[in-house]
């Protein structure tokens, strides 16, 4: 193998790396810009459907808030029920899920 030979395989590999580089390239840029056109749409459609929904939590929120403003004792009441609800729950779930006793020849 002449030392000639070899430079042109060399040179050769060089120019189909920069060929298949400039051609991933161009594919990267290509689904880039065509990921980004599907994000720009999706956040488009979405966006109505945002707004309006914290529009009416807002909405809920004032209703709430003036409904606690109005009735002060009665969120009170509903608030110690649901404590107790969830604390009746959690003590039958641990009860409920207790290990088995440990076997003396352990």
């Amino acid at each position: 193998m002449s030392l000639n030979s070899s430079n042109e395989d060399v040179r050769a590999l060089r120019d189909e790396v920069a060929r298949l580089t400039k051609i991933v390239s161009s594919q990267s840029a290509r689904a880039y810009s065509d990921t980004l056109d599907k994000a720009s749409e999706a956040y488009e459609a979405a966006a109505p459907y945002a707004k309006k929904a914290v529009s009416q939590v807002k909405a809920e929120g004032r209703a709430v808030a003036d409904v606690a403003r109005e009735h002060p004792t009665g969120i009170a009441s509903v608030v110690v029920l649901a404590t107790a609800i969830g604390v009746a729950v959690g003590y039958i779930l641990a009860s409920s899920s207790e290990p088995e006793p440990r076997s003396w020849w352990r």
